[in-house]
């Protein structure tokens, strides 16, 4: 029988408090995410996750994870991460959003969120369902990637 690896694990304010070291894996109870430690950076870096977490409520997003809107609500950016982090969002078809009646990526307070092309809102509207956007922290703000 394979030996029993354990992770360090733990709410997700414990974990923004902690370095893991370089390698050392780390689990969030709260947001059901994955991080690896460089031995450096409070909390580890974010590990792109394959299954997604269903938001049928007003969130806050995960960084390094997959987000399904299931319902028209809203899903809060992070105010920080580390350079390069990405999180996808992505919107059910049984969700019900319109043109009117958007589910909306926020971003954080006092910030915007910017596409490719230079344009930069408060908030990203997903109206089409099956198209997945990446969202990536880049020199303190958060861009947009279609």
């Amino acid at each position: 029988m394979g030996r029993r690896i354990q992770f360090r694990r733990g709410p997700e304010a414990t974990r923004l408090q902690t370095v893991l070291g370089n390698g050392e894996p780390g689990f969030s109870t709260d947001t059901k995410q994955l991080y690896v430690g460089d031995g450096e950076t409070l909390g580890g870096v974010p590990v792109l996750m394959s299954k997604f977490i269903e938001v049928a409520a007003p969130s806050v997003a995960a960084c390094g994870a997959r987000h399904l809107f299931q319902a028209v609500t809203t899903l809060q950016l992070p105010d920080e991460a580390q350079n390069g982090t990405t999180l996808s969002v992505m919107l059910s078809p049984h969700a019900g959003a319109t043109q009117e009646l958007p589910a909306r990526v926020l971003a954080p307070v006092s910030k915007t969120i910017s596409d490719d092309e230079g344009n930069a809102d408060t908030e990203y509207h997903m109206t089409i369902s099956g198209i997945e956007r990446t969202f990536i922290f880049i020199d303190g703000g958060w861009q947009i990637w279609r």
